[in-house]
């Protein structure tokens, strides 16, 4: 069973990464702010500013590879703060390569499909980013920064993902979902479009990842369709059986004061399907799994 570090573990995607890979790996999983627990994973607070920190953890842990999800990623605060965006997001990501590196783990850098300007879409690994804020800058700033720094290194550019919330962090369809069960409008931009990827595939996909260690460089991990944000309403009420008529499709224009947003940062994902075999579900399927589970537990998040 090879040692995982997995920053972040407790937000939304090092959570659900957490929970899908505990059972074939051992896994440490780190955080800052909020503490979590995790049945059949170590977890502990780490200060990723903190070198000294960085360095003590890594070498008592000696993990074989050192999975980074940690970073701030709500787009309007990174963008009316960037010296904490660029503190958290690119020299955080410094500090973890340096030390990765002088214990020789491998290093997965998670980023994301903002790092595009969106004026084309079906984005593939070859395309020169051109990021339009300042969260897919600091993201982009990290991508080079782990290239340059350590030489064990695979970036995975990710999209809009979906899924149940983290205990510390809610999601996209946990508001989604109450906005419907509440019976409010929901203002859902028509041009807007992502790959969104569940993150139950998510998960599926970072195992397989995980099995093959001669994976490098930098590939794109997107869902299997493109949508935009009021396709994916009008799919999440009809896969829950709510009331479509709830979403109201606007434009980014019609949000005044809203950060800077591409428009199409749709992946392409043909590079890491072949590399992987895997292919991501449509988004239907996934939403039925969520449904599964939302029925269990209906009050307890969207």
């Amino acid at each position: 069973m090879s040692r995982l570090l997995l920053t972040g573990v407790s937000g939304f995607l090092g959570w659900r990464l957490a929970c899908g890979l505990k059972d074939r790996h051992e896994i440490l999983g780190t955080y800052k702010t909020n503490p979590v627990g995790v049945e059949g994973a170590e977890t502990a607070f780490l200060d990723l500013r903190d070198p000294r920190s960085i360095r003590r953890t890594l070498r008592d842990f000696r993990p074989d590879t050192v999975l980074h999800t940690a970073a701030i990623t709500n787009v309007r605060f990174c963008q009316d703060n960037p010296a904490a965006a660029r503190e958290a997001n690119l020299d955080a990501t410094v500090n973890l390569a340096r030390e990765a590196e002088q214990v020789g783990a491998r290093l997965i850098y998670t980023s994301t499909d903002r790092v595009f300007n969106g004026t084309g879409g079906n984005y593939t690994e070859r395309d020169e980013p051109d990021p339009l804020d300042r969260y897919g800058q600091t993201k982009l700033a990290g991508e080079r920064a782990v290239s340059r720094i350590a030489a064990d290194h695979l970036i995975v550019r990710l999209p809009l993902m979906f899924g149940p919330p983290s205990p510390a962090h809610e999601s996209f369809i946990s508001w989604t979902l109450d906005s419907f069960r509440k019976n409010k409008p929901l203002e859902l931009f028509t041009d807007q479009f992502r790959t969104p990827l569940y993150a139950g595939d998510a998960a599926e996909a970072f195992g397989l990842i995980l099995s093959l260690p001669d994976m490098k460089g930098l590939y794109h991990l997107g869902g299997s369709v493109r949508l935009n944000r009021a396709e994916f309403g009008y799919l999440v009420a009809e896969v829950f059986g709510f009331d479509p008529s709830l979403v109201r499709p606007i434009s980014m224009a019609d949000k005044p004061g809203i950060p800077p947003c591409p428009a199409d940062v749709s992946l392409n994902s043909e590079k890491f399907f072949r590399a992987t075999g895997f292919r991501a579900r449509p988004p239907d399927q996934g939403l039925a799994d969520i449904k599964t589970a939302w029925s269990k537990r209906p009050g307890a998040w969207g």
